[in-house]
């Protein structure tokens, strides 16, 4: 383990010489750069691809691929769902492409299961069974015309029809389970819609046993009442956003264009009973009149005398009494008789029946009633016709006055109308349009392909252009003889084929190299040879690559090159003084 450990120690390992490192560098940073662009290429053509169908439609993958594959059409698999994907660019015509060719997505079949030809002996339950699943498919494709459905199915539980009129037997009842479109959503009145409809279609199935599930696990159902039926305007709180949506522009249309929409702020509060109320009123007259009337006339005459001999019923009536003088000209009571001298008798009778006056009203009220409303504008003081002094208590005064009329408020039923004026806060600045997020985030993704452009051209193609350059430029410096060299100290050449007064030619394989036509230094004065041994610059190269090679020298060799130095500025003096 310790000799493993200290293969990594610094200094454990051979140095690279600076002259691979260099070469090594560019190659690496190259193969980094590719690396990073078949990585984004490969992520941005992932992102391409779009599913043809969706995850939960029924088609066949095996003729969907056979497809393809005749029409040299490029698509992937999904790893998760095993959906086929295919170009974006390409999808409306791969779509009308599988719709030709007859791949589609399949339905649910419907009651063309009752059309096929079933052989003798088929049970009434296999019949049973095929009707109620044709009936399923029917309803599942109904529902799935809806726009925020993508998908349905529906369960049936039929109960079985029996001949006893007062059999409280097995009732019918249904779940139907919907998959919604992303970001898509029921309304309450869809939802009563797709319930009925499931009611309708099913014999004896009441609403109130039809279950609705989302894909979520939601119950649906629950969100209405269908027990008196389905009212879209009191269904959850509609009929109060009804009547403030409404009061809401109403406001709108009365200040917009006097003051400005951005100089008055209100706040609708409305009140809305949702209860549904029948009432029946009974009302009877004042005073009873007379619905009909009955008289009976009795008469006798030539009445004979009867009777037992001295007994009570045989003696004579007595004699009639005369009347007082108050009462006198009043008519007799009904039913008394009226003795005759001729010993008739006369008796009459008279029935009247009474009653009084009665009327009955029947009232239904239907749900969303306001009860109550209360409206609060608030003005912005500097939209005043005098901004200094703010709006006056007869001007709040008028528009308070053309509110209420304007709003229909009614003091009697409990409503209520505030109006304040109050100094609103300065606007915020409008964004730029480099401020706004959308434009960030468009122009990011060009941001970041023009970085990696930059990057790529000052880290990779730089680096390898100048070193195809220092290693294809043509050599202008040619071998001479080296007691020529030796004799004394030459002209080297300098960057951009310069010459350099006592420089040492530099020397490729023992060999020294010289301008051409340069004449050897007068005096034969001793040069000093440099480091034939280290990998030098070719001829010709770029003065940044010499000076690097130099100080690379300067480190490795410092007593060499003070000597060069040296030698330099000897000649440098001699030739002053000359």
């Amino acid at each position: 383990m310790k000799s493993a450990f200290a293969r990594w120690r610094p200094g454990a390992q051979p140095a690279i010489p600076p002259a691979l490192l260099k070469n090594l560098v560019p190659i690496v940073v190259l193969a980094i750069g590719i690396t990073a662009m078949v990585t984004m290429y490969a992520w941005r053509d992932q992102a391409n691809y779009k599913p043809v169908f969706g995850a939960r439609e029924k088609v066949a993958v095996t003729d969907m691929m056979a497809t393809l594959d005749a029409e040299h059409i490029p698509y992937r698999l999904h790893p998760d769902s095993g959906q086929v994907l295919v170009p974006d660019a390409m999808l409306g015509k791969v779509r009308m492409l599988l719709a030709s060719k007859g791949v589609t997505a399949q339905l649910p079949a419907g009651l063309e299961l009752m059309d096929k030809n079933d052989p003798l002996g088929v049970s009434q339950f296999v019949q049973d069974v095929r009707f109620r699943r044709g009936l399923e498919g029917e309803l599942a494709q109904s529902i799935m015309t809806m726009d925020a459905i993508a998908s349905a199915r529906v369960h049936l539980s039929i109960a079985k029809s029996t001949s006893f009129v007062a059999s409280d037997g097995d009732k019918s009842s249904a779940s139907v389970v919907v998959a919604l479109k992303p970001g898509r959503t029921l309304a309450p009145e869809q939802i009563a819609a797709v319930i009925n409809m499931v009611a309708g279609s099913v014999a004896s199935l009441a609403p109130t046993r039809v279950s609705l599930v989302d894909q979520g696990g939601n119950l649906l159902s629950s969100h209405v009442d269908l027990t008196d039926g389905f009212d879209a305007s009191a269904a959850g709180n509609e009929g109060a956003k009804r009547f403030q949506d409404e009061i809401r522009r109403n406001v709108t249309g009365l200040l917009g264009p006097v003051i400005g929409e951005d100089n008055f702020k209100l706040s609708v509060t409305a009140a809305v009973n949702n209860d549904r109320v029948d009432e029946t009123l009974e009302k009877y007259g004042e005073a009873p009149k007379v619905t009909s009337e009955a008289m009976r006339e009795e008469q006798e005459r030539n009445r004979t005398v009867a009777g037992i001999p001295g007994s009570l019923s045989n003696r004579p009536p007595a004699a009639a009494v005369p009347a007082p003088a108050d009462a006198a000209g009043a008519a007799p009571a009904d039913g008394a008789p009226k003795p005759s001298d001729d010993g008739t008798a006369r008796k009459n009778a008279t029935t009247r029946q009474y009653a009084y006056d009665r009327s009955i009203t029947q009232i239904k009220r239907s749900r969303g009633r306001l009860e109550k409303l209360s409206v609060a504008v608030v003005l912005n003081s500097a939209a005043a016709p005098n901004p200094k002094t703010g709006w006056t208590p007869a001007e709040l005064g008028n528009i308070e006055k053309m509110l209420a009329s304007g709003l229909g408020i009614n003091a009697q039923r409990g409503d209520s109308l505030s109006l304040t004026a109050l100094p609103f806060p300065a606007k915020p600045p409008v964004a730029q349009w480099w401020e706004e997020r959308d434009t960030v985030v468009d122009f990011s993704g060009w941001l970041l392909y023009a970085l990696g452009a930059v990057l790529g051209y000052f880290l990779i193609l730089r680096p390898l252009l100048r070193l195809l350059t220092s290693r294809l430029a043509p050599a202008p410096l040619k071998q001479i003889d080296p007691a020529l060299a030796l004799g004394g100290g030459s002209a080297a050449a300098g960057a951009n084929g310069v010459a350099v007064a006592g420089a040492p030619a530099l020397g490729v394989n023992g060999s020294r190299l010289a301008l051409e036509g340069e004449a050897a230094a007068p005096g034969n004065m001793p040069v000093v040879p440099l480091l034939e041994n280290y990998d030098l610059p070719p001829p010709g190269s770029a003065v940044d690559v010499m000076v690097d090679h130099l100080k690379v020298l300067a480190e490795k060799e410092p007593e060499r090159v003070a000597e060069v130095v040296k030698q330099w500025m000897q000649k440098n003096g001699r030739t002053q003084q000359q």
